[in-house]
């Protein structure tokens, strides 16, 4: 296990969202200053893995941003709209460097688990690794088309998409249990729109809040 000394930046950047209100609960707090930001981003500089900003962590063969690690204003918003609770068992949409996922099995505590959906092989195999080197052990990293979801851990009490939909996948709501919630980035083409979270009531999903934000898009396997 790898050693961690970043107290002071995760109380930094902790205290700035909730100044900002972009954290409101007691769990969410705790979360951000227990989870070590720098130690998903092993290739960024410790000033900006703790600065309020998105980190772009892989491009295409044309240079063009194709995963990042979230702005964390905007993982904090989500996270509280999503509003895991200890024991719940959660599926996210898109793991990037993993460090979301590790904030979401801080949530659900030892009781619950965390099943988080890669596209990228590269990505889910190093988020995979810096999960286990921050002694995160519940949460399984699978190697997919998020759009599918991942129907063998079903149903999930929370779902949380972290790259821009262009719509809300069948799979996500056929895999959320009744009474869940889901937190999904819906933007245009340009990436921006905003983060709605829909709570499931009676089979059908209904949108109880929504925040401006600014995405990724998701992508989906050829084919």
């Amino acid at each position: 296990m790898v050693v961690d000394n970043s107290t002071d930046a995760r109380n930094a950047l902790t205290d700035m969202l909730l100044a900002t209100g972009a954290i409101t609960s007691k769990a969410v707090e705790a979360a951000f200053r227990e989870v070590p930001r720098h130690l998903f981003l092993l290739d960024v500089r410790r000033d900006r893995a703790y600065s309020d900003r998105a980190v772009t962590i892989k491009y295409n063969d044309a240079g063009i941003p194709i995963s990042s690690a979230s702005q964390p204003t905007m993982i904090a918003q989500m996270l509280e709209q999503l509003a895991v609770r200890e024991g719940d068992n959660a599926l996210e949409i898109g793991t990037a460097s993993g460090y979301n996922a590790a904030l979401l099995a801080h949530l659900v505590g030892d009781t619950g688990w965390v099943v988080s959906v890669e596209i990228e092989a590269d990505l889910a195999a190093r988020a995979e690794d810096s999960l286990r080197a921050t002694g995160v052990s519940q949460v399984t990293v699978i190697q997919g088309d998020g759009r599918v979801g991942f129907a063998e851990g079903a149903p999930y009490d929370r779902v949380i998409v972290t790259a821009g939909a262009r719509e809300v996948a069948p799979a996500w709501t056929d895999q959320l249990a009744d009474g869940g919630r889901l937190a999904v980035p819906l933007v245009s083409v340009s990436g921006d729109g905003m983060s709605v979270m829909f709570e499931k009531v009676d089979g059908q999903l209904e949108a109880r809040s929504g925040r401006p934000c600014g995405f990724v898009p998701l992508r989906s396997a050829p084919g």
